[in-house]
């Protein structure tokens, strides 16, 4: 059924995939025409028109793209929640990697360019919303099991 609490967590957790895609996850504005930027996609520190730094990341987006379509995958196999469990783990596994590698390539390469404090970005933010939803999700899914098998015992 769709409209169980986990199918929706799982929803969250695709909505949020798509927001850590689509938008930057660190930024460090260094002066007005001077900036290091993070995103699954590319390290860069641009100055003026230029990109000074250009390092290129998209594994991190293909993580975060595999966890989406697995997510929506995931959403609609509600008829056997044994492989429901075993998809969001997997789903958990991604989305964690996608998020360390970003991190590390925070700590590695965006806060050695240039000087000043840098901040996390709504793309870092949503990949946390999205491995909370996700681990929520497999609660309510594992809950869902445990009265399903109470009930078939009591029969």
């Amino acid at each position: 059924m769709l409209q169980r609490v986990q199918s929706v967590l799982l929803l969250l957790t695709a909505l949020a995939l798509g927001v850590f895609l689509g938008t930057n996850s660190f930024v460090k504005a260094i002066s007005p025409s001077e900036k290091v930027v993070v995103n699954p996609y590319h390290v860069f520190h641009q100055t003026g028109n230029l990109a000074s730094f250009n390092k290129d990341i998209y594994y991190v987006a293909v993580l975060g793209g595999l966890a989406l379509i697995l997510t929506i995958f995931t959403i609609f196999q509600y008829k056997n929640r044994i492989r429901q469990m075993l998809f969001v783990a997997l789903n958990s596994l991604l989305i964690g990697a996608a998020l360390a590698i970003t991190v590390y390539h925070i700590q590695t390469d965006a806060i050695k360019l240039g000087s000043g404090e840098g901040t996390y970005g709504l793309g870092m933010w949503a990949a946390f919303v999205a491995l909370a939803a996700n681990w929520l999700a497999n609660r309510f899914i594992k809950k869902d099991e445990k009265l399903v098998k109470d009930a078939d015992r009591m029969r």
